[in-house]
């Protein structure tokens, strides 16, 4: 037998498996898995965005209250309108006084009184609050007291925001039941009003 005609054996089966790798077909699958292997242990990398609303502004309103164009507060004003000196049971002395909003929103007000001087003679001294006409009531009468204010306006009366007013009328009486003990006595008056958005 020539060298030329010798018989080759069977290939092994390690032998066949190394010359399939090496065909294209193998090499493009191996190829792939690498870079797949590759991707598997290296991150991804995450498109993101972001947005933002911003609001418009945000602003608190006020209310004022005035008495005769005067806030009041933290001084009283001198409603000096509203007096009378030797008074006799029976007597009485009225006043107008305006109580305005100047404020940007609408507000409801009561108003309390608190006298000050004989403490037996507050009792006696009746407060009516009435229109601005001093014809028809309001509220009242009602008599004081010089240890605690007493509520006379309970139910709250409303204003319009900037320029709401109105012109309300005092009355004070002496009553005809008051003690000859009380001859020569005084008082004076605070009248206390708050307002509230409520």
């Amino acid at each position: 037998m020539s060298k030329h005609e010798e018989q080759q054996a069977p290939a092994s089966l390690g032998t066949r498996l190394v010359r399939g790798a090496t065909s294209g077909r193998a090499r493009a699958i191996m190829s792939g898995g690498i870079v797949l292997g590759l991707g598997a242990v290296g991150t991804l990398a995450a498109w993101t965005d972001n947005a933002t609303a911003t609001s418009g502004v945000f602003s608190t309103g006020s209310i004022e209250m005035k008495l005769n164009g005067d806030p009041g507060d933290p001084t009283a004003y001198g409603f000096t309108a509203l007096t009378k000196t030797g008074m006799m049971p029976g007597d009485s002395v009225t006043a107008t006084l305006p109580v305005q909003n100047t404020g940007a929103a609408q507000f409801k007000y009561t108003m309390a009184a608190t006298a000050t001087g004989e403490a037996a003679l507050a009792p006696f001294m009746k407060v009516t609050v009435l229109d601005q006409s001093c014809t028809t009531p309001i509220a009242g009468p009602v008599g004081l007291s010089t240890t605690a204010a007493t509520p006379i306006i309970t139910t709250g009366r409303q204003l319009a925001a900037n320029t709401g007013s109105e012109t309300l009328c005092f009355k004070v009486a002496l009553d005809t039941g008051v003690l000859s003990a009380q001859q020569n006595k005084s008082i004076n008056v605070s009248f206390q009003f708050a307002a509230t958005t409520a």
